[in-house]
């Protein structure tokens, strides 16, 4: 990181978070619950810059029904996968919470040269 760059300077950069996405995520109020899968969502909301976050221990629940939830096979895969999901819901509901569409930008997939023509 250079001396002028803060932890979350690259974050405010992309056209879906700016700087006032930034200040809803650091503004985020959130009480994380449940087993494994929370622990993943807690590091991820707290390395966005969510300010307040807490953990509360529990069972751990049924994991969520989320897209890709099919793709995994092995618990502890899942609930990291969960738990990875449900903490960009949670940022991502912030960062609509003026009711602006938050519109994510991807750029295209570059060609593998390993592919056949």
């Amino acid at each position: 990181m250079l001396p002028f760059q803060d932890r979350y300077s690259r974050q405010r950069k992309l056209p879906e978070v700016g700087q006032r996405g930034q200040q809803r995520i650091e503004a985020l109020r959130v009480v994380v619950r449940g087993g494994p899968e929370a622990l993943i969502e807690l590091a991820y909301l707290e390395r966005a810059g969510a300010q307040h976050v807490e953990f509360e221990p529990g069972p751990a629940g049924s994991l969520p029904d989320w897209p890709h939830r099919g793709h995994f096979t092995h618990s502890g895969p899942q609930h990291v996968a969960a738990g990875a999901w449900m903490a960009l819901r949670r940022i991502r509901q912030a960062l609509e919470a003026d009711g602006a569409e938050f519109t994510a930008v991807t750029a295209p997939t570059p060609p593998n040269p390993r592919d056949p023509p």
